[in-house]
């Protein structure tokens, strides 16, 4: 009778150890990966808001009004892409190939929906460029995202256009 009482409490014992181990690990994934994603998308926006100061800076040569356009035209492909990833794993909207219409009840089960980093990349960048092609559509708030990732597109083509001029006006190249 007691060896019984000392194997079910030697399992008990084990069994716990077991699901310590999981949980401490389940955790550790769950605290470290949104640190980490939270750090990824800090260091982008510093990098954008760098770049946008070199660009307003008054004295730029073109070699750095190009570069810094470059930097922040991917540091901002990059952070939107994050973003719609995001809002994928989180349930609140996704990217969807073909038809555009908008059947928000089927978040999460949607056979059409984009499941590549890439071609949320490549959503990013015909968004941020204001292209537009119409084979990939956003779905749920992911619409949000998409206004917002247009939206800082065009007025940063717009200023670099205006801060080329002024740069070319200036220096006279």
């Amino acid at each position: 009778m007691v060896k019984q009482h000392i194997g079910l409490i030697t399992r008990i014992f084990e069994w716990t150890l077991n699901h310590v181990l999981i949980t401490t690990i389940i955790l550790y994934i769950l605290i470290t990966v949104p640190l980490l994603v939270a750090y990824i998308i800090m260091y982008a926006v510093s990098r954008m808001r760098e770049n946008v100061d070199k660009l307003l800076h008054h004295k730029i040569t073109n070699r750095q009004l190009i570069s810094g356009y470059l930097s922040f035209v991917f540091f901002s492909i990059f952070l939107f892409t994050i973003l719609y990833l995001l809002m994928n794993y989180w349930g609140l909207g996704h990217l969807r190939y073909g038809s555009c219409i908008d059947n928000s009840a089927l978040l999460s089960n949607d056979p059409l929906m984009v499941k590549s980093i890439a071609h949320h990349a490549y959503f990013s960048a015909i968004t941020f460029f204001t292209v537009g092609y119409g084979d990939i559509c956003p779905m749920g708030w992911s619409k949000l995202i998409s206004v917002l990732n247009s939206l800082i597109g065009s007025m940063f083509n717009v200023l670099i256009v205006a801060l080329a001029i002024i740069n070319y006006s200036r220096n006279g190249e």
